[in-house]
C-alpha cells in the first residue's frame, strides 16, 4: 500500500512577471467600473496585453479568464434556477384559481427571490473577490495561483 503524494507545487514566479501577474489578477476589479461586464473584461484586456511575455503570465491570464468566465456560468446558472422557481410560485396561481391563488403566487415568487437568490447573489459575489485577494497575495509572494471552482476553457 502506498502513502498518497502531496500536490506538485507550481513553479515561482520570476521577479519581473510579479507586478503584471498583480495586474492580471487585480483586473476583475474593473467590474465596479462597468459592471455588467468589467469583471471579464479587465482579465481579457490584462491578458492580451501581458501573455507574449511569459508563459507563466500566459498561464495566470488564462486563469484569471477561465475563472471569470466560471463565475459568469455560475451566474447564469442560479439566475437561470431562481427565474425557475419564481415561475413556480406564478404557476401556483394558476393551477390553484382562486382568490389565494394570488397569495401563493407572491409568497412563492418572494420566497424563491429571498430564500434562494438574494444568498447565493451573495456568494457568488463575495467568493471571487476573496478568491482574487488570495491570488494576489499568492502572486506578491512569487507564487502561481489557481483558482478553484474553476472550469478550464482555456488551456
Amino acid at each position: 500500500m502506498s502513502l498518497p503524494t502531496a500536490p506538485t507545487p507550481l513553479p515561482t514566479l520570476a521577479e519581473a512577471d510579479r507586478t503584471p501577474a498583480l495586474v492580471i489578477h487585480l483586473s476583475p476589479l474593473l467590474g465596479f467600473v462597468l459592471p455588467p461586464i468589467g469583471a471579464l473584461l479587465g482579465p481579457i484586456g490584462a491578458w492580451l496585453l501581458y501573455r507574449d511575455r511569459s508563459a507563466a503570465l500566459d498561464e495566470q491570464g488564462k486563469e484569471a479568464v477561465n475563472f471569470q468566465l466560471s463565475v459568469w456560468l455560475y451566474h447564469l446558472v442560479a439566475g437561470a434556477a431562481a427565474f425557475f422557481l419564481f415561475s413556480l410560485g406564478l404557476f401556483g396561481t394558476a393551477v390553484t384559481g382562486g382568490a389565494d391563488g394570488g397569495a401563493f403566487a407572491v409568497l412563492g415568487g418572494l420566497g424563491a427571490f429571498f430564500g434562494f437568490y438574494l444568498p447565493v447573489l451573495a456568494l457568488l459575489s463575495l467568493v471571487p473577490f476573496i478568491f482574487m485577494l488570495l491570488a494576489v497575495l499568492r502572486v506578491s509572494g512569487g507564487q502561481r495561483y489557481r483558482y478553484p471552482l474553476t472550469i478550464r476553457f482555456l488551456r
